[in-house]
């Protein structure tokens, strides 16, 4: 009975079973497929989206899509029917795209046929440039544009010796898109590299920026104008570097134009301080100056070469360890020029006149030293007719009295004369001869000039006398044989500090100086017109004085007619210096003072086209004690320009002279600078300097 129910159960399953396997048989409709899209000949790159749609009438089971009839998708098996094609390795170049989609019964048909072009240069993204590369000394600091890829992945950092982006070596990696700057600590700006930003997308896409050199290159040149020149001070300004990496300022000096020899004057390692000043050694050659800056790589720029706008063209020292004083200059014919002054450094004992030839550049030729044991001091020189020189000035080595007597040296061209005896005198002809003049008292010569009249050559020498009065004038021929010896003024105070041959012809001489009368302590400027015979044509004091004193240093023939003078006036207690303006009969015409709170004084003039320039002294202005005073004024006083030349001891103008292009010489001596105690200062000033 069992066995009978288990085999009807069988036979009812077989039943079913049959049954089952001849409907699905008898589906026999194919479903339908349609792509739908992309657009048949699209171009596409990347991934794209191939959709289509599939129907049956009973159920799709799969689709499939083809790529030039490779199966190229899994299986969609549901809606919607996509096949997202990668075509980022695929050769840019058309294909053919189908879909086949197959039911539930094994039933299977093919879409429709599409062709897309695949063009993948359409995917690589926007390269980014790279900005701005900076550094200090331990960071580098890259900055680059930000990608603007919708599928940006990140971005990478390179370095490569090549600008062809060969052997690149990866720094770095960013992935956050709006991060565009990179820095590193491993960098060496010294050697020459590229920098690159490779910027890649999700897909693989990747494109690099153009390379972005580094290579430390020298510092922006600093702009460095002309030093300027005020009262012994000279500054120096420059540009400040706009450099991140910059290390320090050097600022050097040469006497050479190309800077050969250079030495420092100064460091500094503050951006913004580009400013030096000092006092200028006067004693030492004219220089230039260069502005070098160094940046933190041992990289250099080198400014221009510059020369400052001084008031003078030459500067020279002579002298000693001792102490030397210069007292008269003059240009001699064969352009170079002949001071006159004393030495202690050379020559017998005590101080000796000292001659001393330079030439034009102020390199000395030889010299001469006159004179004993005792004090001998040259006044004033000049070249004579016959080429030769004569000097005046005084000694006490060949005194009776052991006062000063006025010394006449007459010398040939070389400055040599004869030997004079224990009185100071000797003879060697017209050429070479040694003349004392003066009695008891103290009697000095102060200047001398050669008159040639009636073909006869003279000189005339005047000064200070020891006797009552004190203005004293001595006239020798060539051989200095005294023609006459006279006395002007009225008081003891009376001194002649300088002759010139008049501007017209009655009288033959001018004199200036000061005089005092008797019983007043208070001294009077004096210009004093004298005819060849010793004659006093005039003299003129009491206009220039008032209750305090004033003294004439200096007078000049003025190419309009008339003189002007260089002295000093009391103001107060103290003196300012004095330019005075004289008509040919010695009356004042005009008259200004220069000064501060403390003494100055004018020892010697000069006419220039614009008006006048003035050498002295100065205690008001410079840089300590007395300092060389140069004043510039036009025809009528105005202050054109004012200069100090001097350091912290004294330093003073004691006379002057006309160099044969015009340009003012000065005469004096340095205690500030030099080879020890005192020397010669010799300034040769630039007559076109403008401040």
């Amino acid at each position: 009975m069992y066995i009978l129910s288990m085999r009807k159960i069988t036979i009812f399953i077989c039943l079913l079973i049959f049954s089952s396997c001849d409907n699905d048989k008898g589906d026999k409709s194919a479903p339908e497929v349609t792509i739908i899209s992309p657009e048949s000949g699209s171009i596409v790159n990347e991934v794209v989206s191939i959709t289509c749609e599939a129907t049956d009438n009973n159920k799709i089971d799969f689709v499939q899509f083809f790529v030039n009839d490779s199966l190229d998708s899994f299986i969609a098996s549901a809606e919607p029917y996509v096949f997202d094609w990668n075509t980022n390795n695929f050769q840019n170049e058309t294909y053919l795209i189908k879909a086949k989609a197959e039911d539930a019964s094994g039933n299977s048909a093919e879409s429709n046929t599409i062709s897309l072009t695949v063009d993948n240069t359409l995917s690589i993204p926007n390269s980014v440039e790279i900005e701005s590369i900076s550094y200090s000394l331990s960071l580098m600091t890259i900055r680059f544009r930000q990608s603007k890829e919708d599928d940006f992945k990140s971005y990478k950092l390179f370095v490569s010796e090549g600008a062809d982006s060969s052997e690149m070596f990866e720094i770095g990696e960013i992935t956050e898109q709006s991060d565009t700057v990179f820095t590193t600590t491993e960098f060496d700006p010294t050697q020459q590299k590229w920098y690159f930003v490779l910027v890649t997308d999700i897909y693989g896409y990747s494109v690099s920026s153009t390379g972005y050199s580094v290579l430390e290159s020298n510092p922006t040149e600093p702009s460095f104008n002309p030093p300027s020149y005020n009262n012994g001070i000279i500054r120096f300004a420059w540009s400040a570097s706009p450099d991140n990496d910059f290390l320090k300022y050097y600022l050097y000096s040469s006497t050479a134009d190309d800077m050969a020899g250079k030495t420092i004057l100064s460091t500094n390692t503050i951006r913004n301080d580009t400013t030096h000043s000092m006092i200028l050694n006067i004693t030492e050659p004219l220089k230039y100056y260069q502005v070098i800056v160094e940046d933190q790589w041992g990289f250099f720029s080198e400014s221009s070469i510059v020369r400052p706008n001084m008031p003078f063209t030459m500067i020279k020292n002579y002298g000693g360890i001792q102490n030397e004083r210069g007292y008269s200059i003059r240009q001699t014919n064969d352009g170079g020029y002949v001071l006159v002054g004393s030495t202690t450094s050379y020559g017998s004992g005590g101080s000796d006149l000292w001659i001393l030839k330079i030439d034009n550049m102020g390199m000395s030729e030889w010299s001469r030293t006159f004179g004993g044991i005792g004090n001998d001091v040259g006044r004033d020189i000049i070249q004579t007719s016959d080429g030769g020189y004569i000097a005046t000035g005084y000694t006490k080595s060949f005194s009776d009295d052991g006062d000063m007597d006025l010394w006449l040296i007459k010398t040939n061209g070389s400055g040599q004369s004869c030997l004079y005896d224990e009185n100071g005198n000797c003879s060697s002809g017209s050429s070479m001869w040694v003349k004392t003049f003066g009695t008891s008292g103290n009697d000095y010569g102060a200047s001398v000039i050669e008159s040639i009249e009636s073909d006869s050559t003279f000189f005339i020498a005047v000064g200070k006398s020891g006797r009552i009065p004190s203005v004293y004038m001595v006239k020798t021929d060539d051989k200095g044989v005294k023609q006459w010896e006279k006395h002007y003024g009225e008081g003891p105070g009376g001194k002649a500090q300088f002759i010139i041959e008049s501007q017209v012809q009655v009288p033959k001489y001018i004199v200036v100086g000061q005089d005092n009368h008797p019983g007043t302590p208070d001294s009077d400027l004096t210009i004093t017109g004298i005819n060849t015979n010793g004659a006093d044509e005039w003299s003129r004091q009491i206009q220039y004085g008032n209750s305090l004193n004033e003294i004439g240093n200096f007078i000049i023939g003025l190419s309009g007619g008339g003189y002007a003078v260089a002295g000093a006036k009391q103001n107060g207690n103290w003196y300012d210096l004095l330019i005075m303006k004289a008509n040919n009969d010695g009356t004042q015409a005009d008259s200004w003072l220069f000064g501060g709170s403390y003494n100055e004084t004018g020892s010697y003039m000069q006419e220039i086209q614009s008006g006048f320039v003035v050498s002295g002294s100065t205690e008001s202005f410079g840089q300590g004690l007395y300092d060389i005073w140069v004043v510039s004024t036009d025809n009528s006083g105005n202050e054109i320009y004012t200069q100090t030349f001097g350091g912290s001891m004294d330093d003073k103008a004691l006379g002057g002279g006309k160099g044969d292009n015009g340009e003012p010489l000065i005469i004096g001596y340095t205690g500030s600078f030099g080879n020890g105690g005192e020397d010669i200062l010799v300034i040769k000033i630039d007559p076109n300097y403008q401040p």
